[in-house]
């Protein structure tokens, strides 16, 4: 008799080596900084390899300036608060 409800395992996609990365950590930084400064667009014909650590590394500069921008603006107005007046 066969089960109703038996469904059969789905098989492992074959394991496909990634293809090898043709940026250097040097250039993915420089690119990196780039994109980040607004002066270079993200390169639409980059291998995936590449296109996910430039991406990462774009995240993270981008996420750096936001925290320093956001503790300059917290730590000014806490300079303002703990400040004397000058009127006084």
């Amino acid at each position: 008799m066969s089960n109703p409800n038996f469904q059969p395992r789905p098989r492992a996609a074959p394991h496909e080596p990634e293809p090898a990365a043709d940026l250097t950590s040097e250039q993915i930084a420089r690119w990196a900084e780039r994109i980040a400064d607004g002066r270079d667009e993200f390169p639409a014909d980059l291998g995936e390899p590449d296109r996910s650590v430039l991406a990462d590394a774009v995240r993270v500069r981008l996420r750096d300036r936001l925290v320093r921008h956001v503790a300059r603006a917290i730590a000014g107005r806490l300079a303002r608060v703990d400040a004397p007046d000058a009127q006084e």
